[in-house]
């Protein structure tokens, strides 16, 4: 068993293959982490303060690559040393460029937000005649002890205040009554009332109480191609199984185009109990399912690497054009892309450059993802398969299956990973979340991959999309019943503290469960690393990483974490 353990532990290749295992390329964190962090910060300035700040980071590049080009030169005379700080420097002139585009970005956005003619009437709080465009599906929001009532996203179009008519395009959103429940995405409807400003920080300008019930409700363009695809894939999933089961007819279109507005509330409650409700939005794990089909089926039609790759990509580009090119969207793709490259190329020192190049690009395009708590979520998804999921596998292909140790390692690595930013969001545990997504995860592929088929083929042939509903709502209905039979377990959620302090308890309880499983299957290399670290200490203090103290220190966190959760 010992040398079973040890062997999957190890890399393929041989003893020397190990000692040589490439490392990662962080050449790019720096730029990520300035780009991320001056993002977050800059939305919620005025956009002079990004203006000065991008002038600033335009001086410090220039400065930091004439540094670095003199010390190129002279590193013949300096040596090592000189080379060292030339790499340093130019790395600061590339988080600096990269900074600097953030801060221009944000300036150019915010200079538009809040100077122009329709946000200042906005601001002002001044009661509006408004046309806009519904830009998603209302959905009924949690009632309380008030009238029921739907949200949505919405962007104005033209506004009306004082007899004066102003143009412009201004993110809203919309929180009305039940009137407006069946305004589909995409139509122009016009109404009247006040727009409340938020913050800077917030993606939208403020949020609109219609006045009125929707009036001169136009759907959208006499029907784009993409609200074509749309209508027919869920009319399909209705005329299938609404009447046998309602649970499936409302997760197909989630799982296959992120459209939830058919959901039952009862299984979206259970779904976000046990950890499933990504797979009811388009994310990077759809996007991915699709390129990968694509590039791998035609491969195996003998098609060139190149044009297999061109034609996936723009395969990907019309599914992300079908389903709503909107930021998230579009994130998804990226992300997607990125997972897509992590499985095929077999270059993992490349895919961790393109993730931080791709991070840098969206963050440039988008500064208020800085802030997107999706956004964030699927970025540490993917860095956790990156960087952990494979060596997950194989650790725990020890104990099981290979089979069986990829399908826990995927969804154990994104979690491990995701499950600090959770806790922020939802001050719960779910114990059940690795379980759920490996129960899942075998039918997700066929879901999607079927899923789309279907809605490519509703318009062309209703009786092809309602083949694919009926093949793909057996996938469907089996997530429906994980969901609701393990929300229903004992202790599906228990309490965890809120805040940075559950942040970083949950963070701490997933460094010591990966520590632990590697220090179960690579006890040598961790015995090694153990000593090493302890005989690096002054004698006086090595009393630390004894025995005694370890158990002691892990009694205190134990009792720390317990009256944070009790509330103590």
């Amino acid at each position: 068993m010992r040398e079973r353990i040890h062997a999957l532990a190890a890399p393929a290749g041989n003893a020397a293959d190990s000692s040589r295992r490439p490392r990662a390329d962080v050449r790019l964190l720096p730029a990520v982490a300035a780009s991320w962090a001056g993002a977050g910060v800059a939305i919620g300035q005025p956009w002079q303060f990004a203006a000065v700040s991008a002038a600033c980071c335009v001086a410090v590049c220039a400065g930091a690559a004439a540094a670095s080009w003199l010390l190129r030169e002279g590193n013949r005379r300096v040596g090592p040393q000189g080379s060292l700080a030339a790499r340093a420097t130019a790395t600061v002139a590339l988080a600096a460029l990269c900074l600097g585009t953030v801060f221009f970005a944000v300036a150019l956005q915010q200079h538009e937000r809040q100077t122009a003619p329709l946000a200042v009437a906005v601001a002002a709080g001044q009661e509006l005649s408004i046309t806009m465009e519904v830009t998603e599906n209302p959905r009924l929001l949690d009632p309380g002890q008030g009238p029921r009532q739907v949200g949505f996203a919405a962007v104005v179009l033209q506004a009306g205040v004082h007899g004066r008519r102003l143009a412009g395009r201004l993110p809203v959103r919309v929180v009305a009554g039940p009137a407006w429940a069946h305004v589909p995405a995409g139509a122009t409807v016009s109404t009247a009332g006040r727009v409340s400003p938020t913050g800077l920080q917030d993606r939208g300008a403020g949020i609109l109480r219609p006045a009125t019930a929707p009036l001169d409700v136009h759907p959208a363009r006499g029907g784009t191609p993409g609200v074509i695809f749309r209508a027919g894939w869920l009319a399909a999933a209705q005329r299938t199984w609404a009447h046998s089961s309602p649970d499936v007819a409302g997760l197909l279109p989630g799982m296959v185009m992120g459209d939830r507005s058919a959901s039952p509330p009862g299984l979206d409650e259970s779904m976000k109990t046990v950890g499933l409700t990504h797979l009811t939005a388009v994310s990077g794990a759809n996007c991915t399912l699709v390129l990968s089909a694509l590039m791998l089926g035609l491969r195996t039609l003998h098609a060139p690497r190149a044009a297999a790759a061109g034609t996936a990509l723009l395969g990907l580009a019309g599914f992300v054009a079908v389903v709503g090119p909107d930021p998230s969207v579009l994130r998804a793709a990226v992300m997607g892309g990125i997972g897509c490259a992590a499985m095929l190329s077999g270059r993992p020192r490349r895919v961790g450059a393109l993730l931080s190049a791709s991070i840098v690009v969206l963050v440039a395009a988008d500064p208020w993802l800085a802030l997107d708590y999706a956004f964030i979520l699927s970025v540490l998804a993917t860095l956790g398969l990156h960087l952990m999921g494979q060596r997950c596998a194989r650790m725990l292909g020890a104990w099981m299956p290979v089979w069986a140790a990829q399908a826990v390692a995927i969804p154990l690595a994104a979690q491990l990973f995701c499950a600090p930013v959770i806790v922020l969001l939802q001050p719960r545990l779910a114990l059940y979340t690795v379980p759920a997504n490996m129960a899942a995860a075998p039918v997700v592929a066929l879901v999607t991959t079927v899923g789309t088929l279907g809605m490519v083929a509703g318009p062309l042939a209703p009786a092809v999309s309602s083949l694919c509903a009926w093949v793909s709502g057996g996938g469907a209905w089996w997530v429906a019943v994980v969901a609701r039979w393990m929300s229903g377990l004992p202790a599906s959620s228990v309490p965890w503290p809120g805040g940075a302090r559950g942040a970083v308890l949950m963070a701490a309880m997933n460094a010591a469960l990966l520590g632990a499983l590697a220090a179960l299957v690579e006890r040598r290399r961790v015995s090694r690393a153990f000593h090493g670290l302890r005989d690096r200490l002054p004698p006086g203090c090595r009393f630390v990483l004894a025995f005694g103290s370890l158990t002691g220190f892990a009694a205190v966190l134990a009792a720390m974490w317990t009256a944070a959760a009790l509330g103590w």
